[in-house]
């Protein structure tokens, strides 16, 4: 066994020493039924590698970072007040390689994703939230907390960006709306709520690959297909703020005041609810398809 400790500088949010286990094992998974056997699935699967993070707390959320292939082999996790960055190594190990958390005993976070800061070089970006409903877009080169978007009024379940629009970020929060912001330009774009949004908290999110739409589901039993052409104008206008460098000026809350007036959408493309029975804590794409 293994202990290793690494300390950051976060900016904002302080960043602490972080105890990395790490336990190799031969842990062999029950056998693939026979009817896979034929597909080529792997009879047994082995565990290689173990990690327990010291902080004792659940862990919600993890992301790979697929979003830029420089930086394929760095994933994070999320878990109490805290966020963790790792790095596989090409020996099968595992590194902590950066620990953000947050200055807020309070705070939970229960999701993250990753993107490529736009306006510095295309850096790696990890943006975190969870049970305050702040999002913090944290810079993982310049170790620091490089936006704070606030506007949710409850907790954030799910975070997804924009497929080729790093800038562009989706929110799926308990207050039963969804958020979609500009983190270069620190706005929110859109709100996509009201009578025919979901009535419940959203728990999952999920881009389409063509950009152009997105799948929402939550407590309400629903899954909801939105499209971005009824925002394009509130997209084009923030984006047009990105690029005349007015990030923080044009709205650093995030809501609808001050020089950006947030779009309201609030009639998705499809809606339905005969699908579940229960709540649907997750939503994929697949191609056209959607997974639930």
């Amino acid at each position: 066994m293994v202990k290793k400790r690494r300390r950051t500088n976060a900016g904002n949010a302080e960043a602490v020493g972080a105890e990395e286990e790490v336990e190799s094992g031969d842990a062999e998974a029950a056998s693939t039924p026979n009817k896979q056997k034929s597909q080529g699935v792997p009879k047994h699967w082995t565990l290689v590698r173990r990690v327990k993070e010291d902080h004792g707390q659940v862990l919600f959320g993890l992301a790979i970072n697929l979003y830029d292939e420089r930086w394929y082999n760095l994933f994070a996790t999320t878990g109490a007040n805290r966020a963790t960055v790792y790095e596989l190594l090409p020996d099968g190990k595992i590194e902590v390689r950066q620990v953000y958390v947050d200055e807020d005993q309070s705070e939970s976070y229960f999701c993250c994703a990753w993107s490529v800061a736009p306006w510095c070089e295309e850096q790696p970006l990890l943006a975190v939230a969870g049970q305050l409903g702040i999002i913090r877009v944290l810079d993982c080169v310049r170790h620091n907390v490089s936006r704070t978007l606030m506007g949710h009024g409850n907790s954030v379940n799910d975070l997804r960006f924009h497929p080729y629009q790093p800038e562009l970020l989706l929110s799926a929060s308990k207050d039963e709306s969804i958020r979609l912001w500009n983190v270069a330009s620190c706005v929110c774009v859109a709100l996509f709520t009201g009578d025919s949004a979901h009535r419940g908290e959203v728990l999952s999110l999920d881009f389409h690959l063509d950009g152009k739409q997105f799948v929402s589901a939550g407590m309400d039993n629903a899954i909801k297909i939105w499209s971005l052409d009824q925002c394009a104008p509130a997209i084009k206008q923030a984006s047009n703020l990105q690029h005349q460098g007015a990030e923080a000026q044009a709205s650093s809350r995030g809501d609808a005041t001050g020089r950006f007036r947030s779009a309201i959408v609030q009639l998705p493309t499809y809606s339905t609810t005969r699908i579940h029975r229960n709540y649907v804590d997750c939503v994929r794409w697949h191609g056209d398809h959607i997974l639930s």
